[in-house]
């Protein structure tokens, strides 16, 4: 087969916004804040096109923003999916419109209607554009939520086309012993150890191919990059036929991987693109964890585009606790990217994100470690090209109370409802002026 020309020099250098749609703009904070573990907020896509230009003042040329896919009704996160085919309208508008529609996802023809909710997403691709903004949409192929229509259908019946799509276990005891009663659902395997969102067989090709059309569909409505959730799930071979599927049509989308493999070995059944003997390896996180850490995102390459940059994100960690110097940080930092050297793979920066502790909370709210990690992040490394993510809110000095760690839902506690204190963006539009 004839090697695939990509051309990806557009987002070399990327600076790149992340929010979480229902927490960005348009929200409506009715809520306690112990309420927000799991409820939503109402952020939408029609007040984010609202604040394109807000976005663009600040120097940035990409917006990776959270899935929008149809998602169960406590999805406001967007990673519970219940039909990839469509945006939720509870994303597009903020509320269900009086037609409500999420389309029938039995219905083979269901991929290429476009409904309300999905022009909405087209109105944001177009007036970024406009804007010279691109857009990164967040897939997850790995798992879908429990409540997919595919998932309920392959439960109830063991004959369904769809049961291969999923992963269940002694099929025959479990089978005979089901009673309808969902609340005694068959085992299978899931995504780590969440029950709410059963694995996906992308191995199997009628499941595979789905999730590639269903990409194809917004890469032609004009998305410009992938951010693939969780690519320790499916297999490398999935990944790599996922990825030149897409770069046959469209070769300048970047596919970047999320490769959080600091995972818990009872798990690894349900993580096949890293070996269980390099998972042995990461399981217990200290210091001198980065080589391997390292060693098992080399696996990537010339799979996906790049990964996101864990080891430059734990190595920030260390510093901006107080466990390491400045200086060894810097150290750190250069022996990671020397290992990287001569590879054509994107190491994507990023200090904080929807899930970990928000940077200034990392560093005591003290805010001169603050900007010192700040700067390291804007920082550009010998020999490298890399794009950085900015988490919604650190440009208003978003920070938490206590850490989200070791807290049923404790995540809500760095996805909280963007403020939009204006008197704080001019202290920081200072240094986005200075590193354009």
């Amino acid at each position: 087969m004839s090697e695939i020309k990509t051309d990806f020099s557009w987002f070399e250098n990327c600076k790149i916004y992340q929010i979480i749609i229902d927490r960005f703009a348009g929200t409506k904070p009715s809520y306690s804040f112990e309420e927000l573990r799991r409820n939503l907020l109402f952020g939408n896509i029609k007040a984010l096109i609202s604040k394109l230009d807000y976005i663009k003042s600040l120097n940035f040329n990409m917006i990776w923003i959270s899935p929008f896919f149809v998602n169960a009704p406590q999805g406001y996160h967007g990673y519970h999916v219940i039909n990839y085919n469509h945006v939720d309208p509870r994303f597009a508008f903020g509320e269900h419109p009086p037609d409500y529609n999420i389309g029938n996802v039995f219905d083979e023809n269901d991929l290429d209607l476009i409904t309300k909710s999905d022009l909405v997403l087209q109105e944001l691709i177009d007036e970024s554009h406009k804007r010279n903004i691109y857009i990164m949409m967040d897939m997850v192929p790995n798992h879908c939520n429990r409540n997919h229509p595919f998932f309920l259908e392959a439960q109830k019946n063991i004959n369904s086309r769809y049961r291969n799509w999923f992963y269940f276990i002694d099929d025959e005891n479990t089978y005979n012993n089901y009673n309808n009663n969902f609340n005694k659902p068959e085992k299978y395997l899931m995504c780590i150890n969440y029950e709410d969102v059963p694995k996906l067989n992308l191995d199997f090709p009628d499941c595979g191919n789905y999730i590639i059309k269903v990409i194809k569909k917004y890469l032609k409505m004009g998305i410009d990059a992938l951010r693939i959730d969780h690519c320790i799930g499916p297999s490398i071979s999935y990944l790599k036929r996922m990825c030149d599927e897409i770069h046959k049509e469209y070769p300048k989308v970047p596919v970047i991987g999320e490769s959080l493999s600091l995972c818990n070995l009872q798990w690894k059944e349900t993580i096949l693109s890293v070996s269980e003997e390099k998972l042995r390896k990461l399981n217990n996180f200290n210091i001198n964890i980065f080589p391997d850490l390292d060693d098992q995102f080399s696996d990537f390459i010339n799979v996906l585009d790049g990964l996101l940059d864990f080891s430059f994100q734990y190595i920030i960690d260390f510093f901006a606790s107080g466990q390491i110097t400045e200086e060894k940080c810097r150290s750190m930092l250069k022996e990671h990217y020397d290992r990287f050297k001569n590879k054509k793979f994107f190491l994507i920066k990023n200090v904080d994100s929807h899930d970990c502790d928000r940077i200034l909370f990392k560093c005591k709210n003290n805010m001169e470690i603050f900007w010192k990690c700040i700067n390291l992040l804007y920082e550009k490394y010998e020999g490298r090209n890399d794009p950085l993510v900015f988490y919604y809110g650190t440009e208003d000095f978003m920070t938490q109370d206590k850490s989200m760690k070791g807290e049923a839902y404790g995540d809500f506690r760095c996805r909280k409802a963007m403020l939009f204190l204006y008197e704080n963006f001019q202290k920081m539009k200072n240094f986005f002026e200075s590193n354009k």
